[in-house]
């Protein structure tokens, strides 16, 4: 009688582990996202596959080591790093490039170092510091009709040019007039109304040198007009404002 051989080999009862896709996704992912990181403007794409990298490999640890249902642990792990690393290099790049933008800014519109500095990114009311400028809010008066015989505002500011060159108010600042958070149109003339200069926005005034400027806008209503004064060319959010009613 033949006995049956029983085989001293032993019999694996696990399936070999799959790789997890999320673990390759997410460093894939990751590293798109770090080589744009570097790379200006751009880099606000690389945020985004920063994010969905991130959330992959959060998937891929949890798929590795949690459930254990998935290899590739090790995958997982620098797929994470890379994509916070990503964001961390967005972050960094995006504030060195803005920094260059507003010295590139700077130096081309004549503002010194100390004046920037002075500058709060807020709204001042009536009366404050820009980066090209010290701004004081004057007034907004009805006005005469304009050519089409539409009302208008008469606003008017002082200013003092406080860059390194020469410069115009329309060169150097942005003027607004707002009604129920509207914009409203300046108004053009057939003839000037008393306190009215035309070529006041245009003047140029050396550095430190005071002037005023009046605009017209075109009325919507009777409801309370906002002055809003900016810089023309900034990256910041100062601003001096001041609400008139009419």
């Amino acid at each position: 009688m033949t006995e049956n051989n029983v085989s001293d080999t032993p019999v694996s009862t696990n399936a070999q582990k799959k790789t997890s896709v999320s673990a390759i996704i997410g460093l894939v992912l990751g590293i798109i996202a770090l080589i744009l990181s570097w790379v200006p403007i751009i880099n606000n794409l690389a945020a985004v596959f920063g994010f969905i990298a991130f959330i992959f490999s959060i998937v891929a640890v949890w798929t590795t080591f949690k459930s254990k249902k998935k290899s590739g642990g090790k995958l997982a792990i620098a797929a994470l790093v890379v994509s916070i690393l990503s964001f961390a290099i967005v972050i960094g790049t995006q504030a060195m490039y803005g920094k260059a933008i507003d010295d590139a800014v700077n130096e081309t519109t004549g503002v010194s170092s100390s004046q920037a500095a002075k500058v709060k990114n807020t709204d001042q009311d009536t009366e404050g510091d820009l980066k090209s400028a010290h701004v004081k809010i004057v007034s907004a008066v009805k006005g005469a009709n304009d050519y089409e015989n539409k009302p208008t505002v008469l606003v008017t500011f002082d200013w003092t040019n406080k860059t390194t060159k020469n410069t115009s108010a329309m060169v150097a600042l942005s003027y607004k007039a707002f009604q129920n958070g509207k914009s409203l149109d300046q108004a053009v003339y057939s003839q000037d109304p008393e306190g009215y200069d035309s070529n006041s926005t245009y003047t140029e005034l050396q550095p430190n040198a005071n002037g005023t400027v009046t605009v017209g806008y075109v009325l919507e209503d009777e409801s309370p007009v906002t002055v809003e004064i900016s810089d023309l060319f900034s990256t910041g959010k100062a601003k001096v404002v001041h609400k008139f009613t009419l």
